[in-house]
């Protein structure tokens, strides 16, 4: 990923100054490995394409470009590679669990929002309840619900600041009413049980789910 020095560099600076492991003074970032919770977030569609075209130019899956992502803003980049050095945070690998000899079936459930509009992308984040609260934090000094602070958070990351007015969509401010109510949980999203391929595209509104 790009917020990573080559591994060649990496192994160079394991003879710098020793410094103290990040995890003594935070312990609660020594194991963020599980997507233990959730969060809602509607995007512009059009930034939802920038996405797609900036990890596609790193080579990575949107899930390694956000989970690494929003370790670098919440706690720097320098925390980011020790991670990658010692396989904790993010990187950290938790012991496999036992077999059970329970099988359980899965039913695939495709949520989707008919009234939304096609200007307007809802996903559902699954991330560390770590992560989150500490995103929490922060959305809180600027007076912003958490899914409103991701929005501006991953739209200023991805489309800059300064957006050009011809580049701008209008979006319907009733989508956009509807987008911030399923994205407060003031509603769920209707359910399609084992669509097939051709049923889930003709689907209008489909959630995007993805896990971190």
């Amino acid at each position: 990923m790009f917020w990573f020095k080559a591994k060649k560099q990496l192994q160079d600076d394991s003879g710098d100054s020793p410094r103290e492991p990040f995890y003594q003074g935070r312990p609660d970032l020594l194991d963020l490995s599980a997507n233990d919770a959730q969060l809602r977030v509607w995007l512009p569609e059009q930034t939802r394409l920038v996405m797609d075209r900036a990890v596609k130019s790193v080579d990575a899956t949107l899930s390694e470009y956000l989970r690494e992502f929003f370790v670098v803003y919440l706690y720097g980049s320098d925390l980011l590679l020790q991670m990658k050095q010692t396989n904790t945070g993010i990187f950290f690998t938790p012991p496999p669990r036992v077999a059970s000899d329970v099988k359980y079936s899965r039913s695939r459930l495709v949520e989707y929002i008919p009234e939304l509009g096609k200007n307007i992308k809802a996903i559902k984040i699954f991330l560390n309840a770590q992560i989150k609260a500490d995103l929490q934090k922060l959305a809180d000094k600027t007076g912003f619900a958490l899914s409103h602070f991701v929005r501006e958070v991953l739209i200023s990351h991805f489309s800059g600041h300064i957006v050009w007015p011809e580049r701008q969509v209008v979006l319907s401010s009733e989508h956009i009413s509807i987008a911030t109510q399923w994205e407060n949980e003031q509603f769920n999203p209707q359910v399609s049980v084992h669509p097939s391929y051709e049923e889930e595209s003709a689907l209008e509104g489909v959630v995007e789910i993805i896990h971190l």
